[in-house]
């Protein structure tokens, strides 16, 4: 308890010495508290989630949400769902039923041209930070086109029968990538890319497309796949890393809103994958795989990355000598688990640097550093 009165009085001051020398407060609150309550609230947001996961398959039996309770009779209606395709002069929005066609003919069969769709997450939507970071990145750096689900009206509430509705709204985007493909589009070029829920949506469309056409897409990059009911189930119930031919995997809230073990052919653990610099709330640490990917596709050598055992390992400096490129830089050899830092603000690429763990001050630190 005396701890934590410390804790909250040297909080109070920083807030004051912070406003006082115009610094932007929460940068300072960021850098100099994260570090001393992360021991104590980590493991107890971790504990939670795990709790809550591994009692997921029962609670949704006892809600009537179970995918066998809803498939055939209680489906959610998928005619819902549409496709946002967004080029540098326009946005247009397709019913899933109609996008292959529409889509397929504004591409012009064009098999070169690679084929980039986001899948948001839990409460998301492509008109919302996610989808507009990564997609002006990609437009930013040349692409003619990125291609987003709406999955909105499906996983806007309740998230125990949201994560039932993953399997069907995949089904679903799988059977448009199948037609797509059938219509010319090589499934190589395809590159899925999902945050939380979206990175399992889009490993069950990965799962479909291979059923109907025998070929796999091109690549998933999973930014903090969802971990809460999740994390205790077979892997064909998630993502895995036979659903394309690359999947690599950004771990950024993991234990808590996000996955912990890794499940691609490559996962990358930033600061250690649980907490990320300046992030109090574990949603800031669950968004901030986005941010990362958005800045490695403008810059595709921000986040170089060791391959290491663990994080301990890595800050104890005692990893391989292979570096891969966490994010848009990633390439389809590239196996293991690799470890790096970021910066806690933009641009939060380190490069070389990250390649080095450097401790992060504490709050007593913070406080000395305002008034030195």
């Amino acid at each position: 308890m005396n701890n934590f009165i410390t804790t909250l009085i040297s909080y109070v001051v920083l807030i004051k010495a912070a406003q006082q020398q115009q610094i932007n407060v929460l940068d300072v609150i960021g850098e100099g508290i994260q570090k001393d309550i992360a021991p104590i609230k980590q493991p107890i947001d971790e504990t939670i989630a795990d709790i809550g996961s591994k009692k997921c398959t029962d609670v949704k039996k006892i809600l009537g949400v179970a995918y066998d309770q809803l498939e055939g009779v209680r489906e959610p209606d998928l005619n819902a769902l549409t496709i946002l395709f967004k080029t540098r002069a326009s946005n247009l929005t397709y019913n899933i039923s109609e996008a292959a066609e529409f889509i397929s003919e504004a591409r012009n069969f064009e098999p070169s041209h690679k084929l980039i769709m986001f899948v948001h997450g839990f409460t998301d939507d492509p008109t919302k930070n996610s989808f507009q970071n990564i997609s002006e990145a990609f437009l930013m750096k040349g692409e003619v086109s990125v291609i987003a689900l709406d999955g909105s009206s499906l996983i806007r509430w309740l998230y125990l029968r949201s994560t039932t509705y993953v399997r069907f709204m995949g089904r679903k985007l799988g059977e448009v990538l199948a037609r797509l493909v059938k219509k010319g589009t090589e499934p190589s070029k395809i590159h899925m890319i999902g945050h939380s829920l979206g990175s399992h949506i889009s490993g069950f469309a990965g799962k479909t497309l291979a059923r109907l056409t025998g070929r796999r897409l091109g690549r998933i990059s999973a930014l903090d796949p969802a971990g809460p009911c999740f994390s205790h189930v077979a892997p064909e119930l998630r993502l895995k890393n036979t659903d394309a031919d690359f999947v690599d995997v950004i771990h950024t809230d993991s234990g808590v809103y996000g996955l912990r073990d890794p499940i691609g052919h490559v996962d990358y653990y930033p600061n250690g994958g649980s907490q990320q610099p300046n992030c109090l709330l574990q949603t800031c640490s669950h968004s901030r795989a986005w941010l990362y990917y958005a800045e490695s596709v403008l810059e595709n050598r921000a986040f170089p990355a060791l391959k290491c055992k663990d994080w301990e390992a890595f800050k104890d400096g005692d990893c391989e000598d292979e570096i891969s490129y966490m994010g848009e830089g990633s390439t389809p050899e590239t196996r293991g688990q690799f470890y790096l830092q970021t910066r806690g603000t933009l641009p939060y690429g380190l490069g070389d640097d990250g390649l080095r763990y450097r401790d992060q001050p504490g709050l007593l630190q913070s406080i000395g550093t305002l008034f030195g």
